[in-house]
C-alpha cells in the first residue's frame, strides 16, 4: 500500500504548472466532489499533462488557474474563437468566459481503484457527451439517484431482518 501525502494546492500547483511547462506529466489524487460521478475525491487520480488552447475539445477535462489564483478541474462545455467555458459534472452553472492563459494542463487518463481509464476511450468520451448533454438534468437525476440509493437500502434492511 502507497503512503498518501497531503500538500496544500498553493504548494502543490507550482510545482505542476512547472512540471507541465516542461513536458513532463504529473499525477494528482482528486478532491472535492464537483466531478461526481465521473470523478470521485480521494477515490480517483488523475494525469495532467501539457495542451493548447487550440487542441482542447468539448467534453475535454481541464485544469484551470482561476483569476483569484485559485486551481479548478472541469470539463470544457462550450470553445470560442478567442475563450472557453466549462462546468463540473456535478453541476449545473457554466463557468466562463475563461482564456488561454488560464489554461495549464489536460487530463489524458484517470486511475479509479487501480484501474486506468484512458480519456480518449470510446465509452469515456461517449458517457461524458452525454452528461454534458444532460447537463439542465443533473440536480433532478442526482436527486432520483439518492431516493433510489435510500429505497434500496430501506429493503435490504427489511429482506435482513425478516
Amino acid at each position: 500500500m502507497h503512503k498518501v501525502n497531503r500538500v496544500k494546492s498553493e504548494i502543490l500547483f507550482p510545482v505542476i504548472c512547472e512540471l507541465i511547462q516542461n513536458n513532463q506529466k504529473a499525477r494528482i489524487t482528486v478532491t472535492g466532489n464537483s466531478m461526481s460521478p465521473f470523478m470521485k475525491e480521494v477515490r480517483d487520480s488523475v494525469e495532467l499533462a501539457a495542451t493548447s488552447f487550440e487542441s482542447i475539445r468539448r467534453g475535454d477535462i481541464v485544469l484551470i488557474k482561476r483569476t483569484c489564483g485559485q486551481y479548478v478541474m472541469h470539463r470544457v462545455y462550450k470553445k470560442e474563437k478567442d475563450c472557453f467555458y466549462m462546468v463540473g459534472d456535478a453541476q449545473q452553472w457554466i463557468e466562463g468566459p475563461l482564456y488561454p492563459e488560464q489554461l495549464v494542463a489536460i487530463v489524458t487518463r484517470v486511475w479509479r481503484k487501480g484501474r486506468e481509464i484512458s480519456c480518449g476511450n470510446f465509452w469515456w468520451k461517449f458517457l461524458s457527451k452525454t452528461w454534458l448533454m444532460l447537463r439542465n438534468f443533473r440536480l433532478f437525476i442526482f436527486k432520483v439517484y439518492g431516493q433510489l440509493k435510500r429505497l434500496t437500502k430501506i429493503f435490504i434492511r427489511r429482506a435482513h431482518s425478516s
